[in-house]
């Protein structure tokens, strides 16, 4: 593979003697970072690349150097960023930055455009299919932790409350990154940069804002995160916030019976908010 890469590098730089190695992060896709003399790449493959390309043009993604298809696959090449990922406290002294951040993409049209060739669907309809997904999985795997009265009941509270998230006007489906967390994300010389925007869609502005609140921002400080992101707090979009922490929560533990991973703390997680309960696992320290 390393010499395919070193072929494509090729085609696109004009430049031999390329040091490829897989990144030092696990990902869930083939890619590669690239060092050649003073210049070092990061080559992704089975990407959307028009989505990608928009990302990094409005600066909330590193810059798209090139593209193309290699054994029918889309491959991006973009710049790599040496970064720091940002711990917990960097949220709640950032919010004003976070938010302007999240208002970029969130309120980008062409990137909007583009997602929605591939999504026509109502708000209802979008969580409803969100939510027949997550039931089908559940309901195929066999883990003992998963089957339990408080979970199969928590997960009936999930479906009623989803009656209930849209609010008397309607939500706009935005584009959303779809697993913000620290490590998608990085500073670099006073930037935030996001990364691994691979299934990036239109939902709910919450599904990934209201995440990064949940997790590491207390409760008293999200007024100042909506003032700054031009968005009237009232109790729909507080409700929206812990819905979409538990449906994420949720998902996620799913994910880790599947792969034989220890879920029990992200079922805790969906418990507490399902119940609009702070994040058991808060690192931070609520004023």
């Amino acid at each position: 593979m390393n010499d395919e890469i070193r072929c494509i590098l090729h085609s696109h730089f004009h430049t031999t003697g390329w040091t490829v190695a897989k990144p030092k992060d696990g990902q869930q896709k083939a890619s590669f970072v690239a060092h050649h003399s003073q210049q070092s790449v990061f080559i992704k493959f089975d990407v959307p690349i028009a989505a990608l390309q928009r990302l990094g043009e409005i600066g909330v993604a590193p810059r798209v150097l090139a593209s193309g298809r290699a054994a029918d696959q889309p491959y991006i090449i973009q710049e790599y960023i040496a970064g720091s990922y940002p711990d917990w406290r960097w949220f709640a002294s950032h919010l004003p930055a976070l938010a302007a951040f999240t208002r970029r993409y969130h309120h980008d049209q062409p990137l909007t455009s583009l997602l929605a060739a591939n999504t026509r669907t109502s708000y209802q309809e979008h969580i409803a299919q969100d939510l027949a997904t997550l039931e089908k999985q559940f309901h195929t795997l066999q883990a003992g932790e998963l089957h339990t009265p408080e979970i199969t009941s928590a997960l009936e509270k999930l479906k009623s409350q989803a009656n209930h998230l849209q609010p008397l006007h309607p939500v706009p489906l935005v584009p959303v990154h779809p697993d913000p967390n620290t490590k998608n994300m990085l500073l670099f010389a006073d930037r935030l940069l996001m990364v691994d925007w691979d299934d990036i869609q239109l939902s709910d502005p919450l599904r990934d804002v209201g995440l990064l609140l949940w997790w590491y921002v207390s409760k008293d400080q999200w007024p100042l995160f909506f003032q700054m992101y031009c968005l009237q707090i009232d109790d729909n979009l507080i409700e929206r916030i812990f819905w979409w922490a538990a449906r994420t929560s949720f998902a996620i533990a799913l994910w880790h019976v599947e792969h034989h991973y220890d879920c029990r703390a992200f079922l805790q997680d969906f418990l507490a908010a399902v119940n609009m309960d702070s994040n058991p696992h808060a690192v931070f320290e609520p004023t």
